[in-house]
């Protein structure tokens, strides 16, 4: 992030791990529950032994005009800890 605010880095991809971690809890109590887990990708994710059911997360670009946004106002980091980490 350093990079980015300093103008060294365009732009970075950004995947929200509380949404994954939401997901992965929605998917579990799913099959808990003797249901489907829900998927949004049954055509391209192939592990090498077929191709595998998914649920893809969106990747975000992150920005120096948009990562106050994503990043701090969302609460996924602190200003500190992006300038001191």
């Amino acid at each position: 992030m350093k990079n980015l605010i300093d103008g060294k880095q365009a732009m970075s991809v950004f995947k929200d791990t509380r949404t994954l971690a939401a997901k992965v809890v929605e998917m579990v109590d799913a099959l808990m529950q003797g249901k489907e887990p829900p998927v949004n990708d049954t055509e391209t994710y192939d592990n090498g032994t077929g191709v595998i059911p998914s649920f893809l997360c969106e990747p975000v670009a992150c920005t120096v005009d948009n990562y106050q946004e994503l990043l701090i106002d969302s609460g996924y980091y602190t200003m500190d800890q992006i300038e001191n980490g």
